[in-house]
């Protein structure tokens, strides 16, 4: 399958408010920190619809316009990285905290345990259950609508 863009939003939009947001819940709880965790799984999910521009741009270049398994493990390690390095990077001063607006500093065990999870849950159930259970899905570029 091909992903279009709009595929690509979809379906990134509805297995992290599933998905994500289950182990979300547990990694927060785990974590005392909910609030934060769940704003934390927001910025990786407009991160991500941006960066999903780039890939389908990237994509367009490809001779059989495809995204391999090897390209979904970059992307997710290229927008982990860009998103700890947003998290440890952008200092707030003039507003007393460190870190990202809603999420503060938290620390790089909380933040890898979170979005390792999530990305590794999502990523066997795009490679697995969710083919064989929405076949439409797989033949119409991502599309769910």
């Amino acid at each position: 399958m091909t992903p279009t863009l709009i595929g690509r939003w979809q379906t990134r939009l509805l297995l992290l408010a599933t998905i994500g947001s289950l182990i979300t819940l547990l990694v927060g709880r785990s974590y005392d920190d909910l609030s934060g965790s769940f704003i934390l799984l927001c910025y990786v999910l407009i991160i991500g619809l941006a960066a999903d521009v780039l890939y389908q741009f990237i994509q367009s270049f490809r001779w059989d316009e495809d995204w391999p398994m090897s390209f979904q493990l970059l992307a997710g390690l290229a927008e982990g990285v860009f998103l700890w390095g947003l998290i440890s990077l952008v200092r707030w001063e003039e507003f007393g905290f460190l870190g990202m607006p809603g999420v503060g500093f938290i620390s790089f065990s909380h933040f890898f345990n979170h979005y390792a999870a999530v990305w590794f849950a999502i990523f066997l159930v795009t490679q697995g259950p969710l083919r064989v259970i929405f076949p439409r899905w797989r033949f119409f570029g991502g599309r769910w609508l």
